[in-house]
């Protein structure tokens, strides 16, 4: 235990060391506010301030509905992903592979570099960025894409106590083909470096007020950075609560940390038809990939679950 708590006390002091480097070189900034970021395979592009509370969860009923796509019940593909900013030299090629013909690609640590918007692009994915904070002109975050519109967005941040930089969720609602239901889509990167889990609890209490209202299916993914018992606790409240399912996987490649696991896809109201964690060089975390689809009976179950 010794041990442990000294590892976790040097890796406090060098990432405060490296966030005060940051911050001194004048190449990092914190938006003032929820900074949201949209862009569509039209090259529209919007900036919004848009945060989540429990007061907004029923005013996506029928925003946009007419002219909305939907996405297909019957196939959901999705992407999980914390790319490490791409700083890995191989991490494009593998972020190509991995997002094409995605449904919902599901990002964190997104860096809006020419690489990440061009692969966007070329593979006609709708994004959306919720800013975490700025790295030379470039905005970095949990970011979401996908083959329609969301109906809308919304995000949460909270600050790191020792790096004091915002760890950010973002959460879309998006049409679903032969349902009046929305599936929502919350992305998370949780807070990291923090002694003990007051304000991690709170990053999830907050994500879960945000889905708690939600009428329909729900899809929750990110990297939780759940390596303690005491934050997995916290993580497995918020999943029964909810009535969430968690993906299940015959790999066993999902990174773990002092023997936990890290990144997470959680669900409600769908069914799982393959999972599959991918080892990969890429990144400091190997990609989750999903497949679900909307059933009967999953549905009943989500209604009962109100």
């Amino acid at each position: 235990m010794m041990r442990k708590h000294g590892f976790k006390t040097s890796l406090f002091i060098v990432a405060t060391i490296v966030a005060g480097a940051l911050f001194a070189s004048g190449c990092v900034s914190v938006p003032e506010q929820t900074r949201i970021v949209n862009k569509g395979i039209d090259e529209h592009h919007s900036v919004t301030e848009n945060s989540c509370d429990i007061s907004q969860a029923q005013l996506y009923s029928d925003k946009n509905r007419e002219s909305a796509h939907q996405l297909d019940s019957n196939s959901i593909t999705v992407l999980n992903w914390n790319i490490y900013k791409g700083e890995e030299k191989n991490w494009a090629a593998d972020f190509r592979e991995l997002s094409d013909g995605k449904d919902l690609v599901i990002i964190q640590e997104a860096r809006l570099n020419t690489e990440v918007k061009e692969t966007l692009k070329q593979q006609s994915i709708h994004w959306t960025l919720n800013t975490g904070f700025i790295v030379n002109d470039e905005a970095t975050g949990v970011l979401t894409g996908s083959r329609v519109k969301p109906v809308s967005s919304c995000g949460l941040r909270t600050t790191e106590p020792f790096l004091r930089l915002p760890k950010t969720v973002l959460v879309n609602k998006y049409e679903l083909s032969g349902t009046n239901e929305k599936l929502l889509v919350a992305n998370i990167h949780s807070i990291n470096f923090t002694l003990g889990t007051e304000v991690y609890g709170e990053q999830i209490n907050a994500l879960k007020a945000a889905i708690t209202h939600h009428r329909g299916p729900v899809i929750v993914a990110g990297d939780f950075n759940s390596w303690s018992d005491s934050r997995k606790e916290i993580v497995n409240a918020m999943v029964d609560d909810l009535s969430l399912k968690a993906v299940t996987y015959e790999s066993k490649n999902r990174v773990t940390i002092f023997g936990n696991e890290i990144d997470h896809v959680f669900y409600r109201g769908l069914q799982t038809v393959s999972s599959e964690a991918q080892q990969v060089t890429s990144s400091d975390h190997n990609p989750i990939k999903v497949t679900f689809r909307k059933s009967p009976a999953e549905e009943k179950l989500a209604r009962n679950f109100y």
